[in-house]
């Protein structure tokens, strides 16, 4: 399985920045670059522009966008992300030369979910952390959007936060499609957070409530796969969980963790919600199983 580049390096960051300006041919390369830094750093700008469908002509104003000189300054970048990004992952190399048989794609896929969540681990910054779980303590309605499998990740979401906070928890656009989102979402402004979840493909639903979001003042907080996201340049904030699959199109294992650690972080701060639900549950100790 290719490492993917980490997008908190230098040369992610930059990608992300100009990604929504770029020609169709530019993100070809983008998107090959991001997907695969080792096959990219190790090949001359033609052997890139071969390998991303492109032209030479495309890489070299690929890499001014980025605002690098030429093609050698850009692999030296590329080289210097790349020690970032090959993470302790190299184990799936001996799944991948057994693969065909059954018990390969189990731990391949096992492997591959683990490989996600180290990389959403050394994605986090401690300032987005606790900018994001400052502002959800004291939003006054917390709004989520997501579809397709991140509606998944937006209904585990709703329910944690809603346990925990004071602040209106609404799953929006779980709420009969878009429409009926945007006519929860008329009254937002700056006093709400609103948590726009996707992964590839991007909803474009989804892309367009965090507009939405935005013209209200409200603040968004984006959970997503990664740096090409086109949720990321729109975003106040942003929780990357790469969702890569070996199989499938993609995966929402780490978005449910990244979820999961933020309602866990969130009750941590709020003890006296902890205890309440842990008197309730006392209380309906004759529903439960043991």
């Amino acid at each position: 399985m290719s490492r993917a580049l980490k997008p908190t390096t230098d040369l992610a960051n930059r990608i992300a920045q100009v990604y929504p300006s770029l020609s169709e041919g530019h993100r070809k390369v983008a998107d090959f670059v991001l997907q695969s830094p080792l096959d990219s750093a190790t090949v001359t700008i033609e052997g890139l522009a071969e390998k991303s469908g492109t032209s030479t002509a495309t890489v070299t104003r690929f890499v001014r966008a980025l605002g690098y000189r030429n093609y050698g300054d850009f692999r030296a970048a590329l080289s210097t992300a790349l020690k970032v990004a090959m993470g302790p992952v190299e184990g799936l190399a001996g799944a991948r030369a057994t693969a065909g048989s059954v018990f390969a794609t189990m731990t391949t896929t096992l492997k591959g979910e683990a490989a996600n969540l180290d990389e959403a681990i050394a994605t986090l910054e401690e300032e987005t952390v606790n900018r994001a779980i400052a502002l959800l303590l004291k939003a006054r309605r917390i709004f989520i959007v997501g579809s397709g499998a991140s509606h998944y990740v937006g209904a585990f979401l709703e329910d944690g936060l809603a346990l925990y906070l004071d602040a209106d928890v609404v799953f929006a656009s779980s709420r009969g499609g878009p429409e009926r989102a945007v006519r929860h979402m008329l009254s937002a402004g700056p006093e709400d957070v609103v948590i726009a979840i996707s992964l590839p493909r991007y909803s474009r639903a989804t892309l367009e409530l965090a507009k939405f979001a935005k013209k209200r003042s409200a603040v968004l907080v984006a959970l997503t796969d990664g740096p090409s996201s086109p949720l990321v340049p729109l975003a106040d904030m942003t929780f990357f969980a790469p969702a890569r699959n070996s199989f499938l199109p993609n995966s929402p294992t780490a978005a449910f963790a990244v979820a999961d650690a933020l309602i866990t972080t969130l009750a941590r701060e709020r003890p006296d919600a902890v205890e309440a639900l842990k008197g309730l549950s006392e209380s309906l100790l004759w529903t439960f199983h043991y």
